[in-house]
């Protein structure tokens, strides 16, 4: 069974069908993977090298 929402301003817009406990579909990872880090890691160091610094003068 499912709870079937559509709000007033969306009307003509397709509805959402959402389970009757959002826990049922929600999966919790315990830690985020070694590759998660790695890729977060090589995209901070990327944003880093391109911000702009600021001058001392």
């Amino acid at each position: 069974m499912s709870k079937r929402i559509i709000h007033s301003y969306a009307r003509g817009v397709h509805s959402i069908d959402i389970p009757d406990d959002p826990g049922q579909s929600v999966v919790a990872i315990p830690e985020p993977s070694q590759e998660l880090f790695d890729r977060a890691l090589v995209g901070w160091e990327r944003f880093t090298s391109v911000a702009e610094k600021p001058s001392d003068g």
